[in-house]
């Protein structure tokens, strides 16, 4: 790709030269596109927006219906506002050629960019090629049987369409097999390229010909796919400290898999802002990684600087004023130090916070993947519990805050499996007795603020919220001193 200034025409030139002609893609060749640095961001940005909705509905266990998975994906990026991906993933197309083009050729780049930034390590590696597969099964399953057709032609698969004669062939062989379908659910192809298939018994085979049902069809491709995106990944990671450097885009291409693109919680909007009242009775709102720091500092009347950070700035994003924040910290801190020592070592650090000193700077709460990404030592209690926290003491906390042994078992498991923010999301539900409005809990604050509005709080005033915290917050404070973080 060439990331100079756009240049439409020849774009959409080239584009039909590099057989993208179809809305689905085995993304076998680099396309010679001329793109603009503002496209190569936004449509990488994009594409993994679509990803990540893939990877949160899937681990929410909405795949056991295919056809509801497919649903809701779909709507889920109609809501994002991802128009292009939509109409692709859709079925969909463009009155316009020109639009048609334009829409198969992000798609065509959004993959490479996304290439480039996921070649990094096995683990990113893994992460994307299993996207991307999900992806490309969904969209085939809403094909139609010509585009399905045209698509096995253009890819050089070898899959032709079974004929109406071919049809009452397998019919008066195979008996009620075969007609528990119709021709169109069938095609054939060369039974060497189907050894699994025919190894389970899984297809007919006569005069050489494997007939393979449509389910089966797609097995085999994404087989294809996964070991030639597998084998390309690691070509592209052999570039990518050349490529890193160009300073153009060499930092996106580095950071992006770690990026937040959703609310930054800069200002609150929350329907109720905190107070020094009323912060021991929000904390029941709060996410497991916040509450823990709340109630160490409250016992402990101390938080190391990255734990002040952490904690300070989600109470600036959930609507603490800078006044009463001062006056928490204050009121915590010198029950251990003198004032003074507080005003000159800690109170410039909160102003700080809130863009008062210094170059003033309005700085953000931190989101879920850079408390995920951040480094955690010991007797330190920031960071993501699902994630910092070894596994004995996150099943206890769990079993302490009024959830189901089965709950805490299934956060447990994606907790164990590196589904840190799936598991977050399944504390909200299983602690609200609901799931949140949004896909799945990407910032503390949003969690802060879907509960909330579960709890039904409004303009100050707390309904139906009188849940004991008290063993909870003792929990924690038992464990101060035995969190060994891993």
């Amino acid at each position: 790709m060439n990331f100079t200034p756009n240049r439409k025409n020849l774009a959409l030139e080239k584009l039909k030269k590099a057989s993208c002609d179809h809305d689905l893609q085995l993304y076998r060749e680099v396309p010679d596109i001329n793109i603009n640095l503002d496209e190569f961001e936004e449509w990488a940005v994009e594409r993994l927006k679509v990803l990540q909705i893939l990877e949160q509905l899937s681990l929410k266990g909405n795949t056991n219906n295919y056809e509801d998975y497919t649903k809701s994906v779909v709507q889920e990026i109609k809501k994002e506002g991802l128009k292009h991906m939509y109409k692709l993933i859709n079925g969909g197309i463009y009155k316009d050629y020109n639009e048609n083009c334009d829409a198969r050729k992000r798609d065509l780049c959004s993959h490479f960019i996304l290439r480039l930034i996921y070649c990094k390590s096995d683990e990113l590696r893994k992460w994307f090629i299993n996207r991307e597969i999900e992806l490309f099964k969904l969209r085939w399953s809403l094909l139609s049987k010509s585009d399905k057709l045209k698509f096995l032609s253009t890819n050089n698969t070898n899959y032709s369409a079974v004929s109406e004669e071919e049809h009452q062939t397998m019919v008066e062989s195979m008996g009620s097999f075969a007609t528990a379908g119709n021709n169109n659910e069938y095609f054939k192809v060369r039974w060497t390229q189907v050894l699994d298939l025919v190894r389970n018994r899984k297809v007919y085979l006569c005069d050489g010909f494997a007939y393979v049902i449509q389910t089966d069809v797609i097995s085999g491709i994404c087989q294809t796919f996964r070991s030639e995106l597998s084998q390309e990944l690691v070509k592209c990671f052999q570039k990518f400290s050349a490529i890193s450097e160009d300073e153009r885009f060499g930092a996106f291409i580095k950071y992006l898999h770690q990026s937040y693109m959703g609310k930054n919680y800069s200002v609150t909007e929350n329907m109720s802002s905190l107070s020094i009242n009323t912060i021991d009775h929000s904390s029941k709102s709060f996410p497991l990684c916040m509450k823990r720091l709340h109630v160490v500092l409250r016992s402990e009347h101390h938080l190391k600087h990255q734990a002040r950070q952490q904690y300070g700035l989600f109470l600036k994003g959930a609507g603490l004023p800078l006044e009463q924040a001062l006056i928490l910290w204050r009121s915590e801190f010198t029950k251990k130090m003198d004032a003074d020592k507080f005003d000159k070592q800690y109170s410039y650090n909160i102003r700080h916070n809130y863009g008062k000193e210094g170059k003033k700077v309005n700085y953000t709460p931190y989101s879920c993947m850079k408390i995920i990404m951040g480094a955690v030592g010991l007797d330190e209690y920031h960071g993501c519990p699902y994630k910092h926290t070894n596994s004995q003491t996150l099943k206890q906390l769990l079993e302490t805050s009024n959830i189901s042994t089965q709950s805490v078992q299934e956060i447990l498991n994606l907790s164990q499996n590196g589904h840190y923010q799936i598991a977050c999301t399944k504390y909200f539900e299983a602690h609200n007795g609901a799931s949140p409005s949004c896909t799945a809990i990407n910032h503390p604050n949003q969690f802060f603020e879907e509960s909330q509005k579960l709890k039904g709080i409004n303009n100050g005033v707390f309904n139906n919220y009188d849940i004991d915290n008290t063993e909870f917050d003792q929990t924690i404070v038992d464990f101060v001193d035995k969190m060994d973080c891993e």
